[in-house]
């Protein structure tokens, strides 16, 4: 991505993310803008975005989007005042608007004690994870066609129906201080990276109606996404799960494919945070004395099976990280063997109340350990349940037993004496994952997920999953749904 940084750069079709040359020059431009000395810092983000929807077989949109955004602080300290001032503008004029809109708003918080500024912050490293593919940067309009032309025929040549999405996009960040050569560094050593991301998902329906199969694949190489094996699963599943029949609800024994697993595991990888626990919220309070506001969390205790393990290594590139500022970004281990062993927290917290100069960044990207079982022998294993394809809709209702609520989609059916038997009507459930975590029967091997984040302001989060199918007993479905 090295382009000549000297001219103004524009963003079009064949220059669609800002190279580090180009950030390093327009950071520069800043710094030459400022006036009456003391420090400059700026960040500077890019982004592109390709994507594709088709219905009923057909393209319903296609479209190329990019953007740039430019952020300025002026004078210390940052932390507490951030970067007020903002523009997606490269033109002198507006960069030059842009200083002078920073510099005013250094102005108006003059009469702020510096006492109740954050210190400022040690340089982090910036982390080295492969998660910049080219096959992923080259995908063009056209090459997007072809792939749903190709998706579809499967489909029309059953006569089912099919629709989807492919979305692929680039990012890039940067942070730089106008101090750095003086010897004082920015935030972070290595002040720009670039990624990209991948995903393709695909529904096919009978034009009855009465049967729908789904498949997704994310991940930030394109070249890793099976799209072939993508359509073909999609349209199995619809063909197998058509004309289900009626059950009645109750509790099953389940096999949850790893796309309904990770669907589920969404409210537990969101309670992994401190605050919450600590301030009396979520499931892993351990006991709370509200007379002498002295609240104990489950840090260090079991609270699943001892099988399960939930980790992230910033240093794994099918996992990925982008860049945060105030966060440290070492391996952490969310879950170790069922005991609670981490729980996220912001860079405030941990300046107050642990002394350290940095916060643990939420949860994002996950790995969940498995076993060896295969799905095939958990449906051998089973003597009445259901293999369920996907959850949706899943919405809260009770934060401290994480108890959900959703709707099983695209793939329900029984299974009988080691066998599936037939199709099933789709349920409502109303489930705790914790509850499922502690009734596990089998785990199979670990596999990349469907699991992909919107794209805000280049920022856009990597957080794919790698989890296992799981069979668990006593699941609870309490009412039929009229969808497929």
């Amino acid at each position: 991505m090295s382009r000549n940084p000297d001219r103004l750069v524009r963003l079009d079709v064949d220059n669609r993310i800002l190279s580090r040359e180009e950030c390093e020059a327009i950071a520069q431009r800043v710094f030459r803008a400022a006036r009456g000395g003391g420090e400059t810092r700026v960040r500077i983000g890019s982004w592109w975005q390709g994507e594709l929807r088709w219905g009923r077989n057909r393209v319903s949109l296609a479209s190329d989007r990019r953007d740039v955004s430019i952020a300025v602080s002026r004078g210390e300290p940052f932390e507490q005042l951030g970067f007020p001032a903002q523009t997606n503008q490269l033109d002198d004029a507006s960069i030059d608007a842009l200083v002078r809109a920073a510099e005013r708003a250094r102005a108006r918080s003059a009469h702020v004690s510096p006492a109740v500024y954050l210190p400022k912050m040690p340089p982090l490293p910036s982390p080295d994870t492969k998660i910049w593919s080219d096959a992923t940067y080259g995908l063009t309009a056209e090459a997007r066609g072809e792939l749903a032309r190709s998706l579809v025929s499967s489909s029309e040549a059953q006569r089912m129906l099919s629709a989807g999405y492919a979305e692929v996009r680039a990012a890039t960040f940067a942070e730089m201080s106008s101090t750095i050569r003086a010897g004082a560094p920015a935030n972070f050593e290595t002040p720009y990276a670039a990624w990209t991301q991948a995903q393709c998902s695909m529904t096919v329906r009978d034009s009855q109606g009465t049967g729908s199969g789904w498949a997704g694949l994310s991940s930030y190489d394109w070249a890793k996404l099976d799209n072939s094996s993508l359509a073909e699963r999609a349209l199995d599943k619809c063909l197998r799960s058509r004309n289900p029949v009626a059950l009645e609800p109750g509790r099953y024994t389940v096999i949850l494919e790893p796309q309904a697993v990770a669907d589920l595991m969404e409210a537990v990888i969101d309670s992994l945070s401190r605050e919450n626990a600590e301030s009396g919220r979520g499931p892993f309070v351990l006991a709370q004395d509200e007379a002498l506001g002295i609240i104990r969390t489950k840090l260090g205790l079991k609270v699943m099976d001892e099988r399960i393990s939930i980790s992230h290594d910033y240093a794994d590139p099918a996992l990925g990280v982008v860049p945060e500022v105030g966060a440290a970004g070492a391996p952490v281990s969310w879950i170790d063997h069922g005991v609670l062993s981490a729980l996220s927290y912001d860079r405030d917290y941990a300046l107050t109340l642990l002394g350290a100069p940095l916060g643990l960044r939420r949860a994002q990207g996950y790995r969940m350990s498995g076993g060896t079982t295969t799905q095939e022998e958990m449906i051998q294993s089973t003597k009445r349940g259901l293999l369920v394809t996907r959850f949706s809709n899943i919405g809260m209702l009770d934060e401290t037993s994480l108890l959900c609520t959703g709707l099983t989609r695209d793939g329900l059916w029984l299974i009988e004496n080691g066998k599936i038997t037939k199709p099933v009507k789709n349920f409502r459930f109303t489930e705790s994952p914790l509850f499922v975590l502690n009734n596990l029967e089998q785990l199979g091997e670990p596999v990349p997920v469907f699991r992909p984040t919107p794209l805000q302001g280049g920022r856009g989060e990597l957080t794919p999953a790698i989890v296992p199918a799981l069979k668990a007993r006593d699941f609870s479905f309490t009412s039929l749904v009229d969808a497929v």
